[in-house]
């Protein structure tokens, strides 16, 4: 389901969108903290932020733990934005995970990713192991990936949910005619990746 972001937010994401490149500093509800350096932040599993450290423009070191931390929405850190990704878009104030902005420009998108692979022999029937050798494939964590239109609304482009999500992305992308004839003429969109096609987009047609 696809949600739509209030007209001031998307304003305020763009702005940041083109600042991130320069500079180091954190937003939160009522303040914006421009920083000489980000050191580091850590989270727990539930996405909350536990551990913050950064050095003040004043060339002060703060580290902060826990509760003392302020609600941070969007933190850039030399040139990577780091922002708070809703696990339902449609309870913004919901959970949350602080994901990477992977995409920056006229549609933009964001990627929370912390899916881990592993390998194992295969277990036989008795429980005991593949003796040909034959590896099973364990995938562990979880993957979001939103996508931001120009008019602000905000889909969600993972897992089931990225069928019908992609319909309306595509549907608005081939509206550019300069996109939609690359994309149908280079092979390469054949096996480019999703963020890949919107930088594409993003050049052909900003």
């Amino acid at each position: 389901m696809p949600f739509n972001a209030p007209a001031t937010l998307i304003g305020i994401v763009f702005f940041i969108s083109t600042a991130c490149f320069a500079q180091n500093y954190f937003i939160t509800d009522s303040d914006s903290v421009p920083c000489s350096s980000i050191n580091f932040f850590n989270t727990n599993a539930q996405g909350k932020m536990i551990e913050f450290e950064y050095v003040t423009i004043a060339n002060e070191l703060v580290r902060l733990k826990k509760d003392e931390i302020p609600l941070i929405k969007i933190l850039c850190q030399d040139g990577a934005m780091y922002l708070r990704m809703p696990l339902q878009l449609d309870k913004p104030d919901g959970y949350y995970r602080y994901g990477k902005r992977l995409v920056h420009g006229k549609i933009r998108v964001d990627v929370f990713d912390d899916v881990t692979t592993s390998f194992r022999l295969k277990e036989n029937f008795d429980g005991s192991y593949n003796s040909q050798g034959v590896m099973k494939e364990t995938r562990e964590g979880m993957y979001m990936r939103h996508v931001t239109m120009p008019d602000g609304t905000v889909y969600e482009v993972d897992g089931l949910k990225a069928i019908k999500s992609l319909k309306s992305i595509r549907k608005y992308m081939f509206a550019c005619e300069p996109y939609k004839k690359e994309y149908f003429e280079n092979p390469k969109y054949q096996t480019c990746t999703f963020e890949e096609a919107v930088i594409d987009y993003n050049t052909m047609c900003p």
